[in-house]
């Protein structure tokens, strides 16, 4: 991602909006928190109020931006459309639920994004889907249609490669071997280990992709992110086995990022 020039000031190293919460609360504060790890100097999370309530409690460094009920409403736009003209990269979708209103809500907050990564809840086929999406093998079945489930990697390449095309966005496919393509370029990545099946390493995944992406173009965002998402996995791993948290994850972005991993 490049370093940082000495007189750089604050925001310049990225501003990001989380917009998650609502019958989870632990979600979007994994992808915030990551984020600030990866870099982005200010992270906001807005959320439902009793999510957002919980949140803030989770650690004086993030920035709370409560909505006006229990879950995302079409009611929350005004206040959502401020926040995204007042930040670089938006990730959505990490605990938000699917209740009908957030789904409207949601179809009305993408296309007023210029950088977005999408994951979670936001993964619907009926939605504008652009930007960055950071799918499962199930989340891909359901914006696609297309299973790859107990695919090899190889033979995700070509179905992976051809949605990123038609959609016109790049395509995060976690997995074993992670697969990120722009529909002309494919990327794998083998970073990692099956104590990430642990809950909240996608929300981890999710954040770091969107401090890359205040940074660098998504293609080269997203690759960043799945490599130091696996990397941090691999030294919490050395520390914890397979006792590891998403904590542990987040804990281990910086010393991933750094070319030497001390």
């Amino acid at each position: 991602m490049g370093k940082r020039a000495s007189e750089s000031h604050k925001g310049d190293s990225g501003r990001i909006l989380v917009i998650g919460g609502g019958p989870y609360t632990g979600a979007p504060a994994l992808s915030a928190l990551a984020a600030l790890r990866a870099g982005a100097d200010i992270v906001t999370v807005a959320a439902p109020k009793d999510a957002a309530r919980a949140i803030s409690g989770f650690s004086p460094n993030l920035i709370v931006a409560p909505l006006s009920g229990d879950h995302l409403r079409p009611q929350d736009l005004d206040l959502l459309k401020e926040q995204i003209a007042g930040h670089d990269v938006v990730v959505m979708g990490m605990g938000l639920g699917r209740e009908p209103e957030t789904r409207q809500a949601l179809s009305e907050i993408i296309p007023l994004c210029n950088r977005v990564v999408i994951d979670a809840d936001a993964l619907q086929s009926e939605l504008p889907l652009k930007g960055i999406v950071t799918p499962h093998a199930g989340e891909f079945k359901r914006i696609s249609g297309i299973s790859l489930s107990d695919l090899p990697y190889r033979a995700k390449i070509e179905p992976v490669r051809g949605y990123a095309r038609e959609k016109d966005l790049v395509v995060l496919l976690k997995g074993n071997v992670d697969l990120i393509s722009d529909g002309e370029v494919v990327r794998a990545n083998a970073t990692g280990n099956p104590g990430m099946t642990v809950g909240g390493t996608g929300d981890v995944l999710a954040g770091i992709t969107a401090a890359f992406y205040a940074r660098a173009s998504p293609l080269r965002a997203a690759v960043a992110a799945a490599f130091v998402n696996g990397r941090a996995g691999d030294l919490a791993y050395l520390e914890r086995d397979y006792g590891m948290m998403a904590t542990d994850v987040i804990e281990k972005i910086p010393p991933a990022m750094r070319v030497d991993g001390s």
